[in-house]
């Protein structure tokens, strides 16, 4: 906020931007009283009127697109890219109603029209999306929403057969995806973002991501220190020789995740099967569940956060010797796949 001035009567003055007159010039208000604090609380008054005034004219589409751009430091380019796509193409029936005449009627009927649309889950991220730009530009309004439930579908892991099939069946970047994927359980982003620089002769470090951004390019980020996903992942011996070696900074990968995701999808219509590429990591902790490995190393090996904060992170800590015998019962097992 700006500060008051004093003049040679002895006044306070404080000036506020007030927009563009309509030649394109800056305009300002001055606030004038006897002292610099009056002075400024007038002004500061003016600013939240006119704030005030700003929110009421904003539209559920201005809003939205101001909630995003209000995020796009501090959230993942994918998550950006996501709601940005859902801001072009998902809240036409409202998107020039003002945040200010919503009601929670409209909302509902808004909802209501995308149920057969889309799926429930994509119903509400459509409304979170919302419900979060009206909680920052409009925090006293409360509505009452009723979201579709979402479907359970029952979810069963891909046995060990399925899994020995796609892997002798794949050759190239897809065999080696398959197998970071099944077998130490990295994501599709993790498994493009490797390097050889990351390999060692026990498996390979996780700490970064492959995302695309709104611009439809393809980047690698980071993960921050203290995302549960940065892991080291214990490989059987043979796919770290699948692997191989070569220049330090070079992807181990060569495609990206799209890629990847397309070759799987030709692969398991070929053999018959029905299984996601995200249906590996499932694969992983099924089996590390039934080979008796506890949450909690299970959760560390596959960068899954802990079930209960308080009896998982702070008394079921790992112990290094006993993770490293966890480890080696998974890559044994694994090795005995790869060899079918």
């Amino acid at each position: 906020m700006p500060k008051a001035k004093r003049l040679p009567s002895g006044n306070y003055r404080t000036q506020v931007y007030a927009g563009k007159d309509e030649n394109g010039k800056p305009r300002y208000e001055s606030f004038t009283a006897p002292t610099a604090r009056e002075s400024e609380l007038l002004a500061a008054q003016f600013k939240a009127d006119q704030n005030r005034k700003k929110q009421a004219d904003l539209t559920v589409g201005e809003a939205i697109d101001g909630y995003i751009n209000a995020k796009e430091a501090v959230l993942s380019p994918s998550t950006i890219k996501a709601y940005r796509s859902q801001a072009e193409h998902r809240y036409d029936p409202i998107r020039n109603k003002s945040i200010r005449k919503l009601t929670s009627e409209d909302l509902q009927l808004f909802v209501s029209s995308l149920v057969g649309e889309v799926s429930p889950k994509t119903v509400a991220n459509i409304y979170g999306l919302l419900s979060a730009a009206l909680a920052l530009y409009a925090p006293d309004l409360a509505f009452r929403v009723t979201l579709p439930k979402k479907k359970k579908r029952r979810q069963t892991a891909p046995s060990d057969d399925e899994i020995a099939v796609l892997y002798k069946k794949a050759t190239g970047d897809l065999k080696i995806s398959i197998a970071l994927a099944a077998f130490g359980s990295c994501r599709r982003g993790e498994i493009c973002a490797l390097k050889y620089k990351d390999v060692t002769d026990k498996g390979v470090s996780v700490h970064s991501d492959m995302v695309q951004g709104y611009d439809k390019q393809w980047i690698v980020k980071e993960m921050p220190k203290n995302n549960e996903s940065i892991r080291f992942v214990s490989l059987p011996k043979s796919v770290l020789d699948l692997i191989g070696s070569g220049d330090p900074e070079d992807f181990i990968i060569k495609k990206t995740p799209n890629a990847i995701g397309n070759a799987f999808i030709k692969l398991r219509d070929q053999e018959g099967l029905s299984i996601r590429f995200h249906d590996l990591r499932h694969y992983f902790a099924s089996i590390a569940a039934v080979l008796d490995i506890p949450q909690t190393y299970i959760a560390d090996f596959g960068g899954w956060r802990q079930d209960s904060p308080v009896m998982k992170e702070v008394y079921q800590n790992k112990i290094v010797p006993i993770a490293n015998s966890y480890a080696k019962i998974l890559t044994d097992h694994f090795e005995q796949i790869v060899g079918k």
